[in-house]
């Protein structure tokens, strides 16, 4: 028996990109875009954006009417020094800034508004009448719970919250008081149509705060972080036990929603978007969407950051994604430039090192974990 020919080998065909020599990563991967390739910084004027989608929402604030709103925070360039830690907006690139200060200094955020808000309540008088205040007085419904509405209706307290956490605390980034600030949750107080405001003021009660903070000690800037909640639907879950496949929330409205809710955080003042406490992965891809809208829209380089919650020790969401899918389909989203785990209180050492061992070999992003006992709620 003639035994058989071996087979031809072909050399593999070189493309350019072979011949590109490797070198170290010294920053998260960039988006596509032409502002985030470039490290073009954020112009922090608003005012310029006129595309459709965002004058809509514009148009629809419930702001008594009369009062002037700035959404324009651009600061002259020489405010600070030009080198880090120093950084002037307007001026610098937020994405070199914040990409050497997690590489050189141990970086601290928070912005825990619920609990702070309980710990307020224990102290002082904050029932129904505190949340109504003046202007919501008559409102239809009762709406005490609704901690997003005391950005408008005691925004002292709000403020004296960031304060805290910036000057108590040491906190470089602040998450603002908007977990909830979408259509979707608000339906909840019948307060969908107050959303751009609810972030706008959530937003700018942080801004504010930020600067004032800043202004006493430049070499420590603080930032704000526009927080995105998961709202109270999902679209991954059915609500009916005897329909699976039935759904109160689809991806479209779910992105509607979320983009509304930017428009308020990035007029209000915000410097960073985050997709918070992600419990269902299509909720988070629906948000994630919505930011990608926003930056080709407007052209600009926002950092995005995502923070992702495991539940069990199987280290899967709550909607049932394991941990690996989670990372992957939030990596996928190339302007993600920071990524947090938040383990429930199931893990211990080994559970906590085998997620963020995944999840290091699935992004290319910054990674945070949280381990239990850090948990503000905990």
């Amino acid at each position: 028996m003639t035994p058989p020919e071996p087979k031809k080998m072909y050399l593999r065909k070189q493309f350019a990109y072979d011949n590109v020599p490797a070198k170290p990563a010294t920053e998260p991967p960039l988006p596509t875009s032409e502002a985030a390739q470039n490290h073009v910084p954020n112009p922090y004027c608003n005012s310029q954006i006129t595309h459709e989608s965002i004058l809509n929402y514009r148009n629809k604030s419930t702001h008594p009417k009369g009062k002037d709103l700035n959404i324009d925070y651009a600061q002259p360039a020489t405010t600070h020094p030009e080198s880090y830690p120093y950084f002037v907006r307007s001026r610098d690139s937020l994405r070199e800034h914040i990409t050497s200060l997690f590489s050189s200094e141990i970086a601290m955020y928070d912005g825990a508004m619920g609990t702070m808000i309980q710990n307020y309540a224990k102290r002082n008088k904050l029932d129904e009448e505190e949340y109504r205040g003046e202007r919501f007085k008559d409102w239809k419904c009762n709406v005490k719970g609704n901690n997003d509405m005391l950005s408008i209706t005691q925004p002292e307290i709000i403020k004296g919250i960031y304060q805290q956490y910036l000057e108590e605390g040491g906190s470089h980034m602040i998450g603002t008081n908007t977990f909830s600030s979408t259509t979707i949750a608000m339906a909840d107080y019948e307060m969908q149509d107050y959303v751009y405001e609810l972030n706008y003021e959530g937003a700018r009660l942080a801004r504010e705060a930020c600067d004032a903070v800043t202004a006493k000690d430049p070499t420590k800037p603080r930032f704000v972080v526009g927080a995105m909640g998961p709202t109270n639907r999902t679209g991954s879950i059915s609500p009916s036990v005897e329909d699976p496949a039935a759904r109160n929330v689809t991806f479209d409205e779910l992105v509607d929603a979320y983009f509304e809710q930017i428009v308020g955080l990035m007029d209000g003042g915000a410097d960073i978007l985050m997709v918070e406490t992600i419990f269902d992965t299509l909720n988070a891809k629906a948000a994630l969407y919505a930011i990608g809208e926003y930056l080709e829209f407007t052209g600009l380089d926002i950092p995005v950051f995502v923070s992702g919650t495991l539940v069990d020790q199987s280290g899967r969401t709550l909607s049932g994604d394991r941990r690996g899918f989670l990372c992957f389909n939030s990596s996928c989203q190339a302007h993600v430039c920071w990524f947090e785990l938040c383990l429930g209180s199931f893990s211990h050492g080994s559970l906590c090192g085998a997620s963020v061992q995944m999840c290091g070999m699935l992004h290319a992003c910054l990674l945070q974990c949280w381990p239990p006992k850090c948990h503000g709620w905990l």
